[in-house]
């Protein structure tokens, strides 16, 4: 895919444009255990098919959930909208406010919601990853007009407020999948944005 703008407009027509993706376009997997879902946002394999890392949107409807990577992988999960959840893996249990991440150093990750609480699903973000190897980088941060986002960055999501890149939108319920051998530059008054690098690649910058 290229973009169709010419030199006139400033624009390098070899840059390959970010592609949008929309959460409510995304199939449905349900839960291992308890009512919601889990729909993949993206993913990155390897030469041979191996998991790299896999970013997954995820809505709890029950008053508990699970959800199961493949074996040896590890979570980092970051609250996003709905009434607040309690992450607990083997070691410990937290609270997860949104905006907040919780690293899982295991497999299995298990929410936990109140009995009584508002209606309505909590949403969160899961990002899943080899534990014996090097993780993706996983930055959450506001959006810098004076920064570029230097080259490894893989996928952006807009946590709060809306952002734009390379004449791409991306706001509250959609990411930007990024070419990691360019570099962009996120144009926001205001927003949260949460970025996933190929790994090593936030060493290297």
């Amino acid at each position: 895919m290229s973009s169709t703008a010419g030199a006139d407009d400033g624009v390098d027509p070899q840059r390959i444009p970010p592609r949008a993706i929309r959460f409510s376009e995304l199939p449905r997997q349900p839960l291992d255990q308890g009512r919601g879902s889990a729909r993949e946002i993206a993913a990155d394999l390897g030469y041979d098919l191996t998991l790299r890392w896999q970013l997954r949107v995820v809505e709890i409807k029950d008053s508990t959930g699970q959800l199961v990577g493949p074996a040896g992988t590890h979570h980092f999960v970051v609250g996003l909208s709905g009434p607040q959840v309690a992450v607990r893996n083997a070691e410990s249990s937290r609270v997860l406010r949104r905006d907040h991440v919780m690293p899982v150093p295991s497999s299995t990750v298990y929410f936990e919601r109140p009995k009584l609480r508002p209606p309505g699903a909590s949403s969160l973000i899961v990002l899943t990853f080899p534990g014996a190897g090097e993780p993706p980088g996983f930055v959450i941060s506001m959006a810098d007009p004076d920064a570029d986002l230097g080259a490894g960055a893989q996928l952006l999501v807009a946590l709060r407020g809306t952002a734009h890149v390379d004449g791409a939108e991306v706001g509250q319920g959609s990411a930007l999948q990024l070419d990691p051998a360019q570099s962009y530059r996120p144009l926001a008054s205001s927003a949260q944005l949460l970025t996933v690098h190929r790994p090593g690649s936030l060493e290297e910058s």
